[in-house]
């Protein structure tokens, strides 16, 4: 497999087969993908659509005739319903889910980043597949600084959040034209955009169906994807192995390749936000650990923490005579670092009654100097 990583993302369009309820027949096709590609080895963290069209058709059943609920009502009468349906179709192949609901303003708080991209990192390990929505519920359209605005973004933040090798973004047509083709027969599908600028931008649409994300925001979320080192792909859903045969690197819909290599990206963020507040000193062990055998940084291997620093911040970790030997985003300040250093992982909750993790600094958030 080219990617090993994936994020996919569902449009309503593409979940309700152009219908106004989930389509369960089109579901389960991709679920069958999902399940073929982790057989692979592929890591694969869903982002759904479809919870407002769910929530729509229930209550044009059995609603309030004349009342016209808002999208948050929709979406909370809706987003169980989705999660049952998934629940239900994964089951089938013997393979756990779990919700996983953001706002924007969950991924701009550092600890609440942090938080959300251990969380996914933990249910992937564990073996789940996530379904990750926007939390449309308590997401005000008036406070427009909380929403994430529709699930294109959602899927770029989620890709960039836990590394992702490609966000694959599935749609009703097969990639970005040089004009709307459902108006245009003549229409020729873009196969490959070196980087998504004005010229590339004019071609594209509004929305259409019943989902919120049109051509747009897919290349809007292609922009955020890929200058965090992820390809992006737009491609219809439709095709039987669709998922299975872009992971495989197969030529489908449009891709957009990364702006960055991944390592590099995440190397310049970590480099261009490390903290003058203060820094961490490691035994001699803790510098082999991880120069050497490319581990994480435990707190067994802390000898010294100098200065404050927050959780979510990036640090400096130097040896004892004050060489620089790697940076990284903490899962621990330097108060709390301060009271577990040389402690086994195993003690973290005891002595400060919770944990974030075993460790220091996880390797996928280190860059050793």
């Amino acid at each position: 497999m080219r990617y090993r990583r994936v994020v996919a993302k569902f449009g309503t369009s593409l979940l309700t087969a152009g219908s106004d309820r989930l389509d369960i027949e089109a579901m389960s096709r991709l679920v069958g993908q999902v399940v073929r590609l982790r057989a692979a080895g592929v890591q694969v963290v869903c982002v759904s659509s479809g919870a407002r069209a769910a929530g729509r058709h229930e209550l044009g059943r059995r609603g309030t005739p004349g009342h016209i609920p808002s999208r948050q009502a929709y979406a909370s009468i809706g987003q169980h319903r989705l999660m049952a349906t998934w629940g239900m179709l994964f089951d089938a192949y013997d393979t756990v889910v779990a919700q996983v609901l953001l706002t924007r303003r969950d991924l701009a708080d550092r600890q609440g980043y942090l938080n959300a991209r251990n969380t996914l990192r933990d249910l992937i390990e564990a073996g789940t597949v996530p379904i990750v929505n926007e939390n449309d519920a308590v997401a005000l359209d008036q406070v427009l600084a909380a929403r994430i605005g529709e699930n294109d973004t959602l899927s770029a933040l989620v890709a960039n959040l836990i590394d992702a090798d490609a966000l694959v973004l599935l749609t009703d047509v097969d990639g970005l034209y040089d004009a709307d083709p459902h108006a245009n027969p003549e229409a020729k599908l873009l196969r490959r955009i070196e980087r998504v600028d004005a010229s590339v931008e004019s071609v594209a649409g509004g929305a259409r169906g019943p989902g919120t994300g049109g051509m747009t925001t897919k290349l809007n979320a292609a922009r955020i994807a890929t200058q965090g080192g992820v390809d992006v792909v737009i491609a219809g859903g439709r095709h039987p192995n669709i998922l299975l045969e872009i992971a495989r690197g197969d030529a489908h819909g449009t891709l957009i390749p990364a702006a960055a290599d991944r390592l590099e990206s995440r190397k310049r963020w970590i480099l261009g936000n490390v903290s003058r507040g203060g820094h961490i000193v490691v035994d001699d062990g803790a510098v082999a650990a991880l120069r050497a055998q490319g581990r994480s940084l435990l707190p067994a291997g802390v000898r010294d923490v100098t200065g404050a620093f927050e959780r979510g911040d990036a640090v400096e970790v130097r040896d004892a005579a004050g060489g620089r030997v790697a940076a990284g985003t903490v899962n621990y300040g330097s108060e709390e670092l301060a009271r577990i250093r040389g402690l086994k992982s195993s003690r973290i909750a005891e002595v400060l009654g919770y944990a974030f993790g075993d460790e220091v600094i996880h390797r996928d958030n280190l860059v050793v100097l």
